[in-house]
């Protein structure tokens, strides 16, 4: 390329996936989600490859300020041109810097069945000097769990390179997700940026997919933020409601003491330490509709704080739920106007106040949650929930067809946090109902 791309380096910059397509595609596509939701934008061919001159775009992308690479080693990868002429003689000269990562994802273990990556394997397969790759950091990539491993890696060093800037910053931390809208390397501001598999075509729930992603992800994050030496966070982006209240409980009150979460007006919704006491003056009608006297078991709650009243699901599945509920309760504002970000703090600690009365009036810990509500609330609320079981819902359409089913609540996932790990319990998502 006639130029020192070692200087072309940026912590923040994008992840770049070099691969062969005959035999790495599943697994690049599959390692690519994983990097993404452990707060790492990436570049793929298959996502961010523009229109041109392959050779001239590869140039292009490598030169475009990259914090990092995965070289990924499938035994065809010695028939790859791409990698050997372009991608592998670029990633060498950006690895001169020691701000850059390049690390190595293999499937290509030893032959004597000990299921142990062959360390020689790459420099083999791309007739390098012996030496050339076999030091630098490999790693399994068969599975999710392998790849989920290999992005949390990057992600350590990701923090690793920008703890500097943290500190300068106050300790905040800039935290960017977006659950919803397909990804794009060109598309990131943050120090942490969350990208998931977005929805289904056709269908509003998450993918279970990328559930199954973030649930290995936030059991770390505590860590990354202890190595970014955050002590606060700011969130900004778009989430379902699920998953940012997941967010919420892997970041809980007792581990950092401030989040931030800016909507997409840009109004900051924060909550710093516990969430309050309510005081005598309520925000919200409690209304509930169902108790079992000297009865345990788990409660419903729905959470209910836009203008419009649609309360239509919420009935049809108290209605129709299999489930024996000891306590179900609706929660409502008592203003027809919307809600504003200065009471975030003293919204959620009565929303929070509520919920656990109702549960500990069923001597139980176990609550169903529906949420029609600001995604920020949905998130600070997901952090003072801990000691909690709570199994979310997602809203979804009704299904393409289908004259008897309407607009209803979906299972998305389960949390129970402040034992350790990801907060996320279980994945209950179901099947899509339409093709991909």
């Amino acid at each position: 390329m006639g130029q020192n791309l070692a200087a072309d380096v940026d912590p923040l910059g994008p992840v770049f996936i070099s691969y062969r397509q005959s035999d790495g595609l599943e697994i690049a596509t599959d390692l690519a989600w994983a990097l993404r939701a452990a707060g790492i934008p990436v570049w793929h061919d298959l996502t961010d490859l523009p229109p041109g001159d392959t050779k001239r775009r590869l140039q292009e992308a490598l030169a475009s300020g990259l914090s990092g690479a995965v070289l990924l080693i499938t035994p065809e990868i010695e028939h790859s041109e791409v990698i050997s002429d372009i991608e592998l003689p670029c990633l060498l000269d950006l690895e001169g810097n020691p701000t850059f990562t390049l690390a190595i994802g293999s499937v290509v273990e030893k032959q004597d069945e000990s299921g142990e990556l062959d360390y020689s394997a790459p420099d083999q397969l791309l007739k390098l000097e012996s030496g050339t790759l076999e030091g630098l950091n490999q790693q399994k990539a068969v599975g999710p769990e392998d790849q989920a491993t290999l992005a949390i890696s990057l992600s350590r060093r990701r923090m690793m390179q920008i703890r500097s800037s943290i500190k300068d910053a106050g300790g905040m931390l800039v935290f960017d997700i977006q659950t919803r809208v397909p990804p794009s390397a060109s598309q990131f501001d943050g120090d942490l940026v969350l990208r998931l598999r977005p929805p289904v075509a056709g269908e509003r729930r998450p993918h279970a997919s990328g559930l199954e992603d973030l649930s290995l992800f936030l059991g770390q994050l505590p860590e990354l933020l202890t190595i970014a030496g955050a002590d606060a966070i700011r969130i900004r982006g778009g989430a379902h409601l699920s998953v940012a209240c997941a967010l919420g409980a892997a970041i809980p009150t007792t581990l950092i003491g401030r989040v931030e979460v800016v909507d997409t007006q840009g109004h900051i919704w924060s909550l710093t330490g516990q969430a309050p006491t309510p005081g005598p003056s309520s925000l919200f009608d409690f209304d509930v509709l169902t108790t079992r006297e000297q009865e345990r078991g788990p409660v419903l709650v729905y959470v209910d704080l836009l203008p419009q009243r649609s309360d239509t699901a919420f009935e049809d599945m108290t209605e129709s739920s299999t489930a024996t509920y000891a306590g179900i309760a609706h929660l409502r504002s008592q203003s027809a106007d919307l809600l504003v970000s200065d009471q975030a703090s003293a919204i959620v600690g009565e929303i929070t106040d509520r919920i656990r009365s109702l549960a500990n009036s069923q001597k139980t810990t176990e609550v169903h949650l529906l949420l029609r509500c600001p995604y920020p609330i949905a998130l600070l609320l997901g952090r003072t929930l801990n000691t909690l079981t709570v199994h979310l819902y997602e809203w979804e359409d009704s299904p393409t067809g289908s004259s008897t089913t309407g607009p209803r609540y979906v299972p998305s996932m389960v949390l129970r946090s402040g034992s350790g790990g990801s907060p996320i319990h279980a994945i209950t998502a179901p099947p899509p109902e339409r093709s991909p």
